[in-house]
């Protein structure tokens, strides 16, 4: 049999047995005959405990909520962490009546005061964020509004006890650049790295990934365990150091650790173990997000590389041009394609009407990678990788993407970065006219590289996310 023990170490000891555990609640089978015969025996065999254990009791845990004040003020404080914000005078009335209907019904002070907690922990204050208006035209938010929408952005959780002193004190918007630095540096920055990155670059798909073990055996599910971090680490290296939004298309450098390094015959140049460290590649295929194998790889079925998935993501991730919706009911193609190249099996699918739109948007991008095998490094036979792209220039493999997209569309790749991040930021998608917006203004960045912490900050500035 089970049983839980709660609210323990128990001072309790039981007079004159001399079989009780000090400080443990008895838990026993009793079966005893009151007719004078012998009593049967039960032996235990063992006895297990289950912690946590703690030196103290109550823990830390529960006297920060616990505390010796009155039961107001312990709700007032509780509510007023949970609602990020003071809590009014109403909402504390109406926690204090659930209290008091508690103890009513005959339970314990310690209890009533749990039962008008859960009455905070189910609240919509809880748990959503809540931006109120007084009217339908844009306002900003209060200075408690911003700093929980300014604290889940960039920490997924509430703002801390120096946030909520400058929203408390009106000063947080002149204080704002100051906090996002001080943001970035702490270390619950990852989790926005963590969220952010895997959301915008789509790195569900090489979780779900199921490669042919016999064509990518390198691929273990240790190595793609590391591969998988590989660009959050180089977001947030970026991103720390403030370094051009460039990097995300072409850097000298890529963010690994031994396993890493060793997937892409680096073993050499590091001895980090499992931490990652800024690697100098000097190789023509790797650096930037183009080139990381969790990327290239979860845009393949796991056997061969896939220029149509490929496109598609580089023209909705990268660049910001998304193709549009295909059409309904769009037809089979009739002949069989089983011995043509794949540049034939792309050219006889676009001759169809319904898919030609489409595809004349995305295969372009995805041709120009075919240079990538479906475990995301460089095939070992040379490939056609010549592509016209949509705006016409032509480019080849890996080589010539890079270059025209660092070079002649630095514009769009930052305005891209820039439209995801507000679009994570804000929790919701942009509209045309923000869009717009934000794709010219964007530009003020330019002079100094479209530097990545500057980003950030250039979102968290904007009337985009200050106002509701």
């Amino acid at each position: 049999f089970e049983g839980a023990i709660r609210n323990y170490p128990s001072p309790n000891v039981e007079k004159d047995n001399v079989n009780y555990l000090a400080g443990v609640r008895e838990i026993a089978v009793r079966s005893e005959y009151t007719d004078g015969r012998d009593m049967p025996r039960l032996m235990i065999q063992s006895v297990e405990f289950e912690g946590p254990f703690y030196d103290a009791w109550p823990p830390p845990s529960h006297r920060a909520v616990y505390t010796s004040a009155a039961p107001a003020e312990i709700l007032r404080n509780f509510a007023t962490r949970a609602y990020r914000r003071p809590v009014t005078a109403a909402e504390l009335k109406s926690l204090l009546a659930v209290y008091d209907k508690s103890l009513a019904a005959h339970r314990t002070e310690q209890e009533s005061i749990k039962d008008a907690l859960l009455v905070v922990l189910t609240s919509p204050q809880f748990l959503f964020l809540i931006e109120n208006s007084a009217t339908p035209q844009p306002e900003p938010l209060t200075n408690h509004e911003l700093s929980s929408k300014l604290s889940y952005f960039l920490w997924n959780g509430p703002p801390d006890a120096r946030l909520q002193q400058l929203a408390a004190g009106g000063t947080l918007r002149t204080s704002i650049d100051g906090e996002v630095t001080r943001m970035i540096a702490d270390k619950r920055f990852t989790r926005f790295i963590r969220e952010f990155t895997e959301q915008w670059l789509s790195l569900d798909k090489f979780q779900v990934l199921e490669p042919d073990r016999k064509q990518y055996p390198a691929l273990t599910r240790d190595t793609r365990a590391e591969l998988k971090n590989e660009p959050f680490e180089f977001v947030s290296h970026l991103i720390r150091n403030n370094l051009p939004v460039k990097n995300l298309i072409a850097s000298d450098f890529i963010l690994a650790n031994e396993v890493v390094a060793s997937y892409y015959d680096l073993g050499s140049k590091t001895e980090s173990g499992f931490r990652f460290v800024p690697v100098t590649h000097g190789r023509r295929e790797l650096g930037g997000v183009l080139t990381q194998a969790a990327l290239m790889a979860g845009l393949s079925d796991g056997r061969e590389s896939n220029p149509i998935k490929r496109g598609a993501w580089v023209a909705r991730k990268i660049v910001a041009e998304p193709p549009a919706d295909p059409p309904p009911n769009v037809p089979a193609l009739k002949e069989s394609t089983a011995n043509l190249t794949l540049r034939q099996r792309l050219e006889q699918h676009r001759s169809q009407p319904g898919c030609r739109q489409c595809h004349t948007t995305i295969d372009p991008w995805g041709v120009a990678l075919e240079e990538f095998d479906a475990g995301g490094r460089l095939k070992k036979h040379p490939v056609d990788a010549r592509s016209t792209l949509p705006d016409k220039t032509e480019v080849s493999g890996i080589d010539g993407l890079r270059k025209y997209l660092a070079e002649d569309r630095i514009d769009q790749v930052a305005y891209s970065f820039a439209k995801h991040l507000a679009i994570y930021a804000n929790g919701r998608s942009l509209t045309y006219n923000e869009m717009n917006f934000l794709k010219q203004d964007v530009k003020r960045l330019k002079p100094a590289g479209y530097r990545m912490k500057d980003m950030v900050r250039y979102v968290v500035t904007s009337k985009l996310f200050q106002e509701k």
